[in-house]
């Protein structure tokens, strides 16, 4: 049952929805660009707290992603992206990566995991603890939510040494 619920637990993060960038996009934004931006954290922060399995993001995460999104990739881009996300089509694998690696910038991801976990999954031994700590590497996390946007199936699919890894976690 503590296999079952701790992989619940992360599937769901998962579908709520990355890493760093060299340059920060969203340093020299234009006006019309910082209202898009805080219009786009809004939506986000919405979605990703009604979508992610009791974790919520703050303000300042929410509006960090849509400054970076927009920066990243300007204002139309963005819109596309998620007219696409909308109608489940996907994104090329770049843009995809670029999201994931910018949204982990902004959002502690595996800590936000880690903790929603130990707060409302299943008690789970120091082992199983660490093990899951070890498992939920950034780069780990960086490969599902990539898969995520670039709107594959599941990520469980394209990613399947993360979750085994994971499963092996609930077996110590």
């Amino acid at each position: 049952m503590k296999r079952f619920t701790v992989l619940v637990v992360f599937a769901l993060v998962v579908a709520a929805c990355g890493g760093g960038a060299a340059t920060d996009p969203a340093a020299a934004l234009s006006a019309e660009e910082k209202a898009a931006a805080s219009e786009y954290a809004v939506g986000f922060k919405g979605g990703f707290d009604e979508t992610a399995g009791g974790m919520a993001v703050t303000d300042d995460q929410a509006l960090c992603v849509g400054e970076k999104y927009v920066g990243a990739f300007g204002v139309d881009r963005l819109a596309e992206i998620d007219n696409a996300a909308l109608d489940s089509e996907s994104i090329p694998l770049d843009e995809a990566r670029q999201m994931a690696s910018l949204f982990l910038d902004c959002v502690p991801m595996r800590d936000m995991i880690l903790e929603n976990i130990a707060s409302s999954g299943p008690e789970m031994t120091e082992e199983q603890t660490a093990c899951l700590s070890d498992a939920l590497t950034d780069e780990a996390l960086a490969e599902v939510f990539t898969a995520q946007f670039s709107g594959a199936t599941t990520p469980q699919d394209d990613q399947p040494d993360v979750f085994a890894a994971m499963a092996a976690c609930a077996n110590i």
